[in-house]
């Protein structure tokens, strides 16, 4: 006996769900894992998926750099705002290749329409580990800027870099004045702390190249 028209519509409508099921979270899973990091990044800075993003560019390559440039350059303020929380994560994860994103986070802490968002590349910053002078002439020219809220953000970071151990540019010692306050607290709090002694001896210098 052949089974009815009801009876085949019915179990053709069961498999298609079924597939549907099964097919659309493995469809995801085998994007997810063998589409290029690139596409990723974007689809996720795009409908502005900031915790995916992040980790996204800690494990991506350097075919993230245009994307993550072009990011921090959208229209939108809070797509810019998540697109240098992944762009920090992806210099902390690759020091030697990020030099072009170090360049648009200066560029943004200098230039954007967002007082958030400055600040937020500013402190962002502090993902590099190694001398640059662009952030230094970055830091040189915020510490002097109006906004209360910038020019902290600018101490904070040269003084994390200093307290590191990277080594800065001597033209920072124009500034030396305005770290000394900062020098004097830590020094009472924890005066045998490494950042501490990499501090004193920064400004030691200044004021020793000052005297000449």
């Amino acid at each position: 006996m052949k089974p009815s028209k009801f009876y085949l519509k019915y179990n053709r409508s069961g498999l298609g769900c079924l597939l549907l099921i099964i097919g659309t979270p493995l469809a995801l899973f085998l994007f997810w894992h063998l589409a290029p990091s690139s596409w990723i990044l974007q689809l996720e800075l795009q409908n502005q998926l900031g915790r995916m993003a992040y980790d996204t560019s800690c494990s991506a390559g350097p075919e993230a750099i245009p994307v993550l440039q072009e990011y921090l350059a959208h229209q939108n303020t809070n797509t810019r705002f998540i697109t240098i929380s992944a762009t920090g994560a992806y210099i902390g994860s690759h020091q030697e290749s990020s030099q072009p994103l170090i360049t648009a986070l200066c560029n943004l802490a200098f230039h954007d329409k967002s007082l958030k968002v400055r600040l937020h590349a500013i402190s962002t910053l502090r993902q590099v580990f190694h001398p640059s002078a662009e952030i230094d002439r970055t830091v040189l020219e915020l510490m002097n800027h109006q906004s209360e809220a910038i020019r902290f953000e600018a101490r904070e970071l040269l003084l994390i870099r200093i307290g590191r151990g990277i080594e800065v540019s001597p033209e920072l010692c124009t500034i030396c004045e305005q770290l000394k306050p900062a020098l004097e607290t830590a020094e009472t709090a924890d005066p045998d702390n490494c950042a501490v002694k990499n501090l004193k001896t920064f400004l030691e210098k200044c004021d020793a190249a000052q005297n000449e």
